[in-house]
């Protein structure tokens, strides 16, 4: 055999597991500042099993709209996109998006958009495996918020914002829903 043969029967160094990985590893990540902020934030719940129950599927849509909202508030960053990607028994996935008419982090919007994305789907005995819900990143300095004359929708921040230093003293399960005190990984 001539030498340029036995080079060309040779392993592929990359491909050899026996082979010690090059020195310096992964490129760095790129950003586009000097502390860049990730452009979308995803909150997911994963069933044990298929799920059928149509009230199990909807309050881990409360979960995530409420883990997704509480992460928002810790980051101060708003959404002013959801999406909603629901992924069944056989692997396939079904998403839907929906742009808010101004960027929040206020949980009881994201509920009733990401409920809204939910019902669109039209789900009848569908076997669920995985419920994700990914927010469109935005700065919350940058966001503004219509005033309204209902007391109620005041009212709904504050308790939003006293639950949240709850959660930052006690723990996150210390200020829930009732219909999810007791769902999923939630102990």
């Amino acid at each position: 055999m001539r030498p340029a043969d036995r080079r060309r029967h040779r392993p592929h160094p990359a491909r050899n597991p026996a082979t010690p990985p090059r020195r310096g590893g992964r490129p760095p990540a790129v950003r586009t500042g000097p502390r860049a902020r990730p452009q979308t934030t995803t909150v997911s719940h994963a069933f044990d099993r298929d799920e059928l129950d149509a009230d199990t599927q909807h309050r881990a849509v409360l979960s995530v709209t409420h883990q997704l909202g509480a992460r928002l508030r810790d980051d101060q960053a708003v959404t002013r996109t959801l999406t909603l990607t629901v992924r069944y028994a056989d692997r396939s996935s079904t998403s839907r998006s929906r742009t808010l008419p101004e960027a929040t982090a206020h949980t009881p919007t994201l509920t009733r958009t990401a409920l809204a994305l939910f019902e669109s789907l039209g789900l009848q005995r569908a076997r669920v495996r995985t419920i994700t819900l990914t927010g469109e990143l935005g700065d919350s300095a940058s966001a503004v918020r219509q005033l309204t004359l209902d007391p109620d929708d005041n009212k709904a921040y504050r308790v939003e914002a006293a639950a949240d230093r709850a959660r930052r003293r006690f723990g996150q399960d210390a200020a829930l829903p009732a219909t999810l005190a007791s769902f999923g990984d939630r102990r």
